[in-house]
């Protein structure tokens, strides 16, 4: 839903990628010769100028936008410009790609990592308390059993990791909360787009990005009609 946002483009799954560029920052990182940190020019066979920390995630922030484009009709048109596009991706492999780098109680690089990969960037960690649903939901869609001890337990490093980043730059929510059909949950979004920094904005209804598996759901929105994201 947040892709209904004025100037939003949010992509979908990204095959791992957040871990592909971890592994490559570390590439650098590991050898004495090409320390990101060093502040001393390198001579030899590996001779460069000191590499700048932030460098690498301009790299990084570029290969997600790259993999989520504009329409080619949008591209194609006479002064295009999506300069000021606000872009964003999901990944639901987390757990897998990034949470257990150093093992499984230290969260903290994984967090470090994408709040220095992406310093402009706020965090929506979706969980889904009710672990009996979500197990239901698994295997009515992929046939995968899923353990209920195992969901709560990334459930809860989820947590943790929304608690490493800060109020500030992370916020959990629970999909129990605003997902009711009844749309009894939407303060719980609307208080979300108010502080990812959005204004007069708000969700009437709820929308379904894979409607009956991945079918596109064709629903009117309306947020308002002054709903905006500040100028900077």
């Amino acid at each position: 839903m947040l892709d209904q946002l004025p100037n939003v483009r949010m992509a979908g799954e990204n095959n791992g990628q957040l871990r592909i560029g971890f592994d490559a920052i570390n590439n650098l990182n590991e050898p004495y010769e090409m320390n990101i940190e060093s502040s001393e020019e390198v001579v030899g066979a590996w001779k460069h100028e000191p590499i700048a920390k932030q460098s690498l995630s301009c790299a990084l922030q570029q290969m997600f936008e790259l993999i989520n484009p504009p329409a080619p009709e949008k591209m194609a048109r006479k002064g295009f410009d999506d300069s000021e596009t606000i872009i964003g991706f999901k990944t639901v492999r987390f757990h897998d790609e990034l949470m257990f780098l150093e093992g499984e109680d230290d969260l903290i690089p994984a967090a470090k990592y994408l709040m220095e990969s992406f310093p402009c960037a706020r965090f929506v960690i979706n969980i889904r308390g009710d672990v009996e649903s979500q197990i239901t939901s698994w295997y009515k869609n992929f046939g995968i059993e899923l353990d209920g001890d195992e969901v709560r337990f990334y459930n809860k490093k989820l947590q943790e990791v929304a608690s490493i980043m800060g109020q500030d730059r992370a916020r959990l929510i629970d999909m129990v909360d605003w997902s009711q059909k009844d749309n009894s949950g939407l303060p719980v979004l609307n208080d979300l787009i108010e502080w990812l920094g959005f204004r007069d904005c708000k969700f009437e209804s709820l929308l379904h990005s894979n409607k009956d598996g991945y079918k596109v759901d064709r629903t009117k929105m309306s947020l308002g009609q002054n709903c905006h994201y500040p100028s900077r």
